[in-house]
């Protein structure tokens, strides 16, 4: 049998948000992440913060950049899921 969908992958996602996990919850920044321009990305996140009020960066493992709001919008996303990133040489995980 001859599937064409897509193993799912997991991306690491910098954000910054203001008020997470309320219902007031907002993102100013999602950042995708990668291995080569990892610095480059958490140097942007910590501009945003410095201009937003209020907001915090945060970790995110998401599926995708919509998955990567709604998980925003909670805060960090638990270390079991942020640390493989940091030992993975690719950037990206098979969810």
């Amino acid at each position: 049998m001859v599937s064409l969908g897509k193993t799912p992958r997991l991306h690491l996602f910098i954000a910054v948000a203001t008020d997470a996990d309320t219902e007031q919850a907002a993102v100013h920044h999602l950042g995708l992440t990668d291995v080569f321009y990892y610095d480059d990305h958490v140097n942007r996140a910590w501009d945003v913060k410095r201009t937003v009020p209020g907001s915090a960066v945060y970790l995110v493992v998401a599926e995708d950049r919509s998955a990567g709001y709604r998980e925003a919008r909670k805060g960090d996303s638990p270390d079991a899921l942020v640390n493989p990133f940091f030992m993975e040489p690719t950037g990206a995980l098979t969810a």
